[in-house]
């Protein structure tokens, strides 16, 4: 008789061992880029902070404390004060979850629906790609910051208004970027096989054309949200954004700039903070391009 779980477990084991080569192999090539491996730790860190600031920020972000207005940082406000006294620390780490927040709440969903628009465009062909570029082309017909400040202002203020407006100008880029990739990788040996064996368009699309477009968008993912804080701070910075108390970025640096003169700090740290984010999704961005490229060209 056969023992059916010492089966299964003969069965199990090559899959552990193809886990465990899968985790080592990732873990070595990690290793081999260490700038990768810095900036991805960095970029984590960020989101860990989007999604849990009650664990690094203690105090309360919106609590006002008069007496305590305009405190230069010190120990025991460690980004000082504004002018209600309110912890510029705290309302710096849960400002990341509105302006990272909605940095990836328009990336993500733009990244999709612009993959979506790209691939029909670039495999179907003919009058499908004709008019979805024409509208593609409409987008692109006007400055990106006028037609968001546009939409924005047209929706009405508020984080739901902007991350729509921001969404609707961010989507276009990504469906010409795939359509052009489309384009090339349809003309592919493995693509003309799989045709000729009988393999439906669904089938060609989700097995052999979305998988070298997700992993080539990988890098300008990672640095649009970036560009996309930037674009969300400067909204919200004009009055289109989030509104108050709430602690968003580019609403503290709108509330700050009548206070330069005698308090730097309300204005200064958010502003590093800003460019320091930045910077952190552009530098992983880089290196995560510079590792694929390497591992490429092996």
């Amino acid at each position: 008789m056969v023992d059916l779980t010492e089966t299964t477990d003969t069965l199990e084991q090559p899959a552990k061992a193809r886990a465990l080569y899968s985790v080592g192999h990732a873990a070595w090539w990690l290793i081999r880029h260490p700038a990768l491996l810095i900036t991805g730790v960095i970029a984590l860190l960020w989101v860990y902070i989007v999604f849990f600031p009650g664990t690094i920020a203690r105090s309360s972000p919106t609590d006002l404390n008069m007496a305590q207005a305009f405190q230069a940082p010190a120990s025991t406000h460690l980004f000082g004060t504004d002018e209600a006294g309110r912890d510029l620390f705290s309302r710096i780490i849960y400002g990341a979850r509105y302006s990272l927040g909605m940095a990836f709440a328009i990336v993500i969903p733009a990244a999709v629906f612009g993959v979506v628009v790209g691939v029909l465009a670039g495999y179907v062909g003919g009058r499908t790609d004709y008019l979805l570029m024409r509208l593609v082309d409409v987008f692109f017909a006007f400055p990106y910051f006028v037609l968001a400040m546009a939409t924005a202002s047209a929706l009405g203020r508020g984080i739901v208004s902007l991350v729509i407006a921001l969404l609707i100008v961010w989507w276009p880029g990504y469906a010409r970027l795939v359509r052009g990739m489309v384009l090339v990788l349809r003309e592919q040996q493995y693509v003309e096989s799989a045709r000729a064996m009988g393999i439906g368009t669904p089938g060609i699309i989700w097995r052999h054309i979305l998988p070298f477009v997700a992993y080539e968008l990988n890098v300008r993912a990672t640095q649009d949200i970036g560009f996309a804080l930037i674009g969300v701070t400067s909204l919200s910075y004009l009055g289109l954004g989030a509104q108050p108390p709430t602690p968003e970025w580019g609403l503290i640096i709108s509330g700050s700039q009548s206070y330069l003169m005698g308090s730097w700090w309300y204005l200064v740290i958010p502003g590093l903070v800003i460019a320091l984010a930045t910077l952190s999704f552009s530098l992983f961005g880089d290196a995560l391009s510079d590792a694929l490229a390497s591992r490429r060209s092996r």
